[in-house]
């Protein structure tokens, strides 16, 4: 682990122990998304591209100041040099002078300059490149938003994945335990001769199965406290105590867990009212649109900045020059100039890159409309399957109970003799998966909560 994860993971861990207080409790969620947001590389890239579109803004605003510029040279002449002639040359005489003037074999000649310059007008390229500076700025923050949204997204999905493998092992757990169980009593059994060679082959066979079961049950969960940490950087291998997530407990901001029955079809009312106030939702506070819309702001700003390149500009300069030559009795010059800067004709250039620009502009404008489009669907998909899952609870919940009683029963029958070893084993397979399905359905729930969530922006 790097020094800078090092640092940032430490600090995230000491907000989250400020935040938890002193009781001693498991990692919840909250705390792996400070975390993930505190050290997560990806996101920090995000920050710091933000951060230099910040400082483009305030040099594109800065560029509207006046600029001081200065120079020192020491200029080297030679007996042959007409000294005069070099001072006339540079306007710096108002008589001539002869080779023959005092100084005139002068070698070196000290020469400084210092001056300031202020646009006056530019055509509006100066307001241009600080309106493109600033919507880049914006875009990048929505994009840094997005970026936050999706590792929340990804982490609440590793946490809730390492959730469902300790689950599933759990579950594989109690049913290598059972069939153990019920192989050495069939094995009894056998010894005996109330039970045939073949139930005692075939509980062997269930409980090998179930082993294998469980091996792939470990390595899953393995994979997933590596997925997990990896967002948090972390050592892969961490393992933390972690705070359950139901669906009963999760998050209700917008009526989102409260929505009726879901028929075969979607039909108008209520849910299709909460339906169309989530997309209206999405549609304002989603960052990808945000972002596409500052990203056409930008470009046309940058068509009036190429367009401005065409228009006269007018600049003023004041300096103050100093020439060290002997020949020269008033070696200061102070100069004032208007100057004035209008490219006639450059043929079609600057309106082609400026169009094409514009065009820039319109093309991400249509990427927008299209997103939008896109997250209307994903809202609604997203939506579908809050109901979907909701709804498989109470009936995973029944059907737990129901397996629980039926390898009850079948257990005792099959101790009295009056059923078969396959009737244990299916009511054993009946379990499992009622138990399965059960935590399926409760963490399914809770991954389409935070998914909706993400569709809409609000996570």
């Amino acid at each position: 682990m790097s020094h800078s994860c090092r640092v940032s993971l430490a600090f995230a861990l000491i907000v989250g122990a400020v935040v938890a207080g002193t009781t001693a409790r498991g990692e919840d969620l909250p705390t792996a998304w400070s975390i993930a947001l505190g050290t997560n590389r990806g996101l920090q890239s995000q920050q710091l591209q933000t951060r230099s579109n910040g400082l483009n803004l305030a040099a594109a605003k800065t560029a509207r100041l006046p600029t001081v510029r200065s120079f020192n040279i020491d200029a080297l002449t030679t007996p042959s040099v007409n000294l005069a002639g070099s001072a006339m040359a540079a306007g710096a005489m108002a008589s001539a002078t002869t080779a023959n003037t005092p100084g005139a074999n002068q070698k070196n000649i000290p020469i400084s300059n210092t001056s300031l310059n202020y646009s006056i007008y530019t055509g509006g390229r100066l307001k241009a490149n600080v309106d493109a500076a600033a919507a880049n700025l914006n875009a990048q923050r929505f994009q840094e938003s997005q970026t936050a949204l999706e590792l929340k997204l990804t982490v609440a999905e590793a946490y809730v994945n390492v959730l469902r493998a300790i689950r599933s092992l759990e579950v594989a757990r109690s049913d290598v335990a059972r069939l153990d169980s019920f192989a050495r009593d069939v094995k009894n059994r056998a010894s005996v001769g109330t039970a045939t060679r073949n139930d005692e082959l075939a509980a062997e066979v269930s409980l090998a199965n179930a082993r294998q079961t469980e091996i792939r049950a470990r390595r899953t969960l393995a994979t997933g406290w590596a997925t997990y940490n990896r967002y948090l950087c972390r050592p892969l291998a961490e393992s933390v105590d972690l705070e359950d997530l139901t669906a009963d407990a999760g998050p209700k901001e917008n009526n989102l867990l409260e929505s009726g029955p879901l028929g075969d079809k979607p039909t108008p009312g209520a849910g299709e009212e909460e339906l169309a106030g989530l997309t209206a939702l999405a549609f304002k506070i989603r960052p990808e649109l945000a972002r596409l819309s500052e990203q056409a702001r930008s470009f046309e700003a940058q068509a009036r900045a190429t367009r401005a390149g065409i228009r006269p500009s007018v600049s003023i300069m004041t300096g103050y020059t100093y020439l060290g030559a002997d020949v020269l009795e008033n070696k200061s010059f102070l100069t004032s100039l208007v100057m004035v800067d209008w490219t006639l004709t450059d043929f079609g250039t600057t309106r082609r890159r400026s169009m094409a620009q514009q065009n820039q502009a319109f093309s991400t404008l249509k990427q927008r409309d299209n997103t939008a489009d896109e997250i209307a669907l994903e809202v609604r998909s997203r939506w579908l399957e809050v109901q979907e899952t909701r709804l498989r609870i109470p009936f995973a919940r029944v059907a737990v109970d129901q397996a629980r009683e039926n390898i009850t029963v079948v257990t005792d029958r099959y101790r009295q003799g009056l059923s078969t070893y396959t009737e244990v084993l299916d009511a054993e397979s009946r379990r499992v998966q009622s138990f399965t399905n059960l935590y399926d359905a409760n963490y399914d729930a809770v991954l389409a909560v935070f998914r909706l969530r993400r569709a809409i922006g609000d996570l």
